[in-house]
């Protein structure tokens, strides 16, 4: 028998998952990061695509960017960033790692589910490690710890991307396969 498609565990993760991205905006004025002119956004949303974006081969050098990590480490306050980014980023991973997988949750026991879960646990590891990595850095910007951090940000980013689609596409598909099992049932009564 399948779960079903609203399980608690799916209703607060979603809503923790809301209130984690509006904290991460609430936190912004805070002043952990300064935007300049080449540096202009955090390490951790390097690969969404934005307007600055001309071509696919300029969004690919985006990908294990330890330049950008060197050059955006001195537009951080090392101090204010712990006390509030890598704090609020510290518990999101756990957040959205359980919130994907109440989403794709209707598919447990399945091979689909058992990957993407090895899946998005290794998302939620690469994103710790990267928040502990560039915390480090931050205070000892010396040796090739960007390079890590670099990795570690790529790795977590096309992931949690990848893993996002896939939860609401797993939604979705759980939507059409409960309700078309529904309606069977319903004939057979």
């Amino acid at each position: 028998m399948k779960p079903p498609l609203l399980s608690p565990k799916l209703i607060i993760f979603t809503v923790l998952f809301i209130v984690w991205v509006l904290l991460f905006e609430w936190i912004k004025p805070y002043g952990y990061f300064h935007a300049g002119d080449t540096v202009t956004h955090i390490i951790d949303s390097h690969l969404q695509p934005d307007s600055s974006i001309h071509s696919l081969a300029e969004y690919g050098g985006r990908f294990f960017d330890h330049g950008y990590v060197q050059a955006a480490a001195p537009r951080y306050d090392p101090g204010k960033y712990l006390r509030s980014f890598y704090i609020v980023d510290f518990f999101f991973p756990f957040i959205y790692l359980n919130f994907f997988l109440a989403l794709a949750g209707y598919w447990k026991g399945t091979a689909f589910y058992r990957v993407y879960r090895a899946a998005m646990i290794f998302c939620a590891l690469f994103d710790l490690l990267e928040n502990t990595s560039f915390a480090y850095y931050l205070f000892h910007q010396d040796g090739g710890m960007h390079q890590l951090v670099a990795i570690f940000t790529t790795l977590k980013s096309v992931l949690f991307g990848f893993g996002f689609v896939l939860a609401v596409g797993a939604f979705g598909a759980a939507c059409i396969h409960w309700s078309r099992n529904g309606r069977r049932s319903a004939v057979k009564s």
